[in-house]
């Protein structure tokens, strides 16, 4: 039997692409499992809730995008430059998935789920970010005066910035109506700039 006619990934499948397409509170249980062409009496017997297939998604998505990441870090063969495109190119395709309704709505419906969220990011940030850095320095990438400290906080704030919703409604409109629409574009954005600032 393949993988996709697994009955819990095809639900985990399903549920990632409605939460992250319309938001966790308009997802009905109900209608994911006439989606999948199932009874929602079979649905919950593989999730018992739908925030315990929310958490499920979120950490299998965190996990999915931790693995590409520690791969591309761990390839020698990979010269550095082409490491940090490689990385920041994934990340910022896997934040373009991502309605930001929808990190918006678990930070207010599903406090478990955003915590998971939070910790993936703090994963991403001080844990990736500052193994990728402490290798472009040693190989003279990065300029040996660079705070790499600073660097790591600015990429945390970055992805503060995209994933925290209680950010983007402080800014004026006006200048967020210069920003990129989609979560993946405005981290492309902010990289780049923190990148122009410590490269050598």
């Amino acid at each position: 039997m393949e993988a996709t006619e697994n009955p819990r990934i095809r639900i985990i499948a399903e549920a990632k692409s409605m939460f992250f397409t319309y938001g966790y509170s308009k997802v009905l249980m109900a209608e994911l499992a006439k989606r999948l062409g199932m009874s929602k009496k079979t649905l919950y017997q593989y999730f018992t809730s739908k925030e315990e297939l929310l958490n499920v998604v979120i950490r299998q998505h965190g996990h999915e995008i931790q693995r590409e990441v520690e791969r591309i870090l761990k390839d020698t063969a990979i010269a550095f430059p082409e490491k940090v495109k490689q990385i920041f190119s994934y990340v910022g395709m896997k934040l373009h998935d991502i309605n930001p309704e929808f990190v918006r709505d678990i930070k207010l419906n599903a406090p478990s789920g955003w915590q998971q969220l939070q910790q993936h990011k703090a994963d991403a940030a001080f844990l990736r970010f500052s193994a990728l850095l402490d290798e472009g320095m040693i190989k003279g990438y990065i300029r040996a005066d660079a705070n790499r400290a600073m660097a790591v906080l600015l990429y945390a704030s970055a992805l503060e910035t995209i994933l925290n919703p209680d950010f983007t409604q402080q800014v004026p409109r006006e200048l967020m109506s210069e920003l990129p629409g989609d979560p993946g574009s405005v981290f492309d954005g902010l990289v780049n700039i923190i990148f122009k600032g410590i490269l050598a």
